[in-house]
């Protein structure tokens, strides 16, 4: 029988396989695909080909591809000059996270109702 509660944990395992840093790099990866994607639904909201959204920010067609590509590192000015242009809205949370130390199952009645698979029941090939 497999007891569920002895996997690994799936996060753990992210980490210890590529690191920390990796975790961290994730984190900055989504912020520029939340850039990139506004700026191009943007675009194509208002029907803007690359070449006139460069002229309304004031920027070149290539900037515009790198800006919706999100292969562009921004400082915080030229983010807030992208977000002014488009009459976007620009919040940056910088706090520190609190800590919460908590199980799923922390409390040990839960645990009795976890249910133990045996491996006879998986279905092999079809």
């Amino acid at each position: 029988m497999i007891n569920i509660t002895s996997l690994p944990d799936a996060w753990e395992m992210v980490e210890r396989l590529g690191g920390k840093e990796a975790c961290e790099k994730d984190e900055l990866y989504d912020i520029y695909y939340k850039i990139s994607t506004a700026i191009f639904d943007y675009r194509l909201k208002y029907d803007l080909s690359q070449k006139k959204l460069a002229e309304k920010l004031g920027v070149t067609q290539p900037m515009v591809a790198k800006l919706e590509s999100g292969d562009y590192n921004y400082t915080v000015e030229q983010l807030w000059k992208l977000a002014t242009k488009l009459n976007f809205k620009l919040s940056i949370d910088f706090e520190e996270i609190k800590q919460n130390e908590y199980s799923v199952f922390s409390r040990e009645e839960i645990q009795d109702d976890i249910a133990d698979y045996e491996m006879d029941f998986l279905a092999v090939g079809s």
